[in-house]
């Protein structure tokens, strides 16, 4: 239809997405669920093909990764007809991702545990126009790397301003396109502002040198299922789409892991997933997950390598090697972790 590429891909899958949408809610209506349910709808960044050469970004500066409102705006439709959330109404006040938890634990009356350190608040207030709301300044970042830096990619928010990456101030009431850069004009909101991130950064600045760790072992999920896309590592090539992996490159990581049970383990390394077609040449192939480390040979026209060992409980680092015989040597792009005893 003369739209072009990848804006037509875009606009096919928000195509494909809004069929599916319609197929969720007549389901829902044919399970005489529609009144009873909370329905969402919410995306996790801002455009991204969708923008590129001339396409919708309501305004807004930036895409996908960007500190910039084009960035990390996104919708967020909530509906629930029984709780009195028929929707068709806007809420102009500045809310965040870190909101949900405590607004769906009110909707539903689930207690939350005392003393739990939330960054959120509830939204039920303003979701039912009830009550007076505190305003406040929000914080977002896009680090994509080990050990966050101070100031990389974010921005301070209010609900008038924005001030991003410490430098550029915007008054989002008048120039909410963030075009014109005032912190010149209002050095007193810069400051404030600074000086509300430094005191967030402090809060969440404890956490830095910990991991969210992947659990092993756990009568909920095992095996587990790992790939690529989570090793830590300082080597920036982390494959982390099909494409890149099907080039197999050197890469490598580790994957930060939590053990739930004690007891014996089983690892299949791969290099595709499961029921693709791949064939390794012949190597040595190496597992070490924190003090145990065990290996086994790689043989030529097999799919997988499976090697045991046992593990003990508790936090660890989980790494592995395929080591060929033609000097080259990369991590498993997809390991199956079973606690088998």
């Amino acid at each position: 239809m003369g739209v072009p590429s990848p804006r037509a891909e875009f606009y096919g899958m928000i195509t494909n997405l809004d069929e599916n949408l319609g197929r969720l809610l007549r389901k829902l209506d044919e399970l005489g669920l529609s009144e009873d349910v909370i329905l969402i709808f919410t995306t996790d960044n801002g455009t991204a093909a969708g923008a590129r050469k001339g396409g919708f970004n309501a305004g807004m500066r930036g895409s996908k990764g960007s500190e910039y409102d084009g960035g990390h705006r996104v919708p967020f439709f909530i509906r629930w007809p029984a709780g009195g959330l028929s929707g068709g109404r806007d809420v102009p006040q500045l809310t965040a991702h870190i909101d949900v938890l405590p607004t769906l634990a009110e909707l539903c009356g689930v207690p939350l545990p005392k003393g739990l350190d939330l960054d959120g608040k509830s939204l039920v207030p303003l979701l039912r126009g009830e009550g007076f709301w505190q305003p406040r300044t929000l914080f977002v970042h896009s680090q994509r790397i080990e050990f966050p830096e101070k100031w990389r990619k974010c921005a301070v928010m209010t609900d008038r301003w924005r001030l991003v990456d410490g430098k550029e101030l915007f008054d989002m009431q008048a120039d909410p396109g963030q075009r014109n850069n005032v912190a010149d004009a209002n050095p007193e909101v810069v400051r404030r502002l600074r000086a509300e991130y430094d005191r967030w950064w402090e809060h969440i600045s404890d956490r830095f040198d910990d991991y969210v760790r992947i659990v092993l072992g756990a009568d909920q999920a095992n095996p587990t299922h790992l790939t690529c896309h989570d090793w830590h590592t300082n080597n920036k090539l982390v494959p982390w789409n099909q494409r890149m992996i099907a080039r197999d490159p050197q890469a490598n990581g580790f994957w930060a892991v939590r053990v739930a049970r004690a007891g014996r383990y089983r690892f299949t390394l791969r290099a595709r997933p499961a029921g693709v077609a791949y064939r390794f040449q012949p190597g040595t192939a190496r597992v070490r997950i924190g003090d145990a480390e065990i290996s086994a040979p790689i043989r030529a026209g097999s799919d997988r390598v499976v090697l045991e060992a046992s593990v003990p409980k508790g936090n660890a680092k989980l790494q592995t090697w395929l080591e060929h015989a033609d000097g080259t040597t990369r991590g498993a792009y997809f390991l199956e972790v079973e606690r088998i005893r």
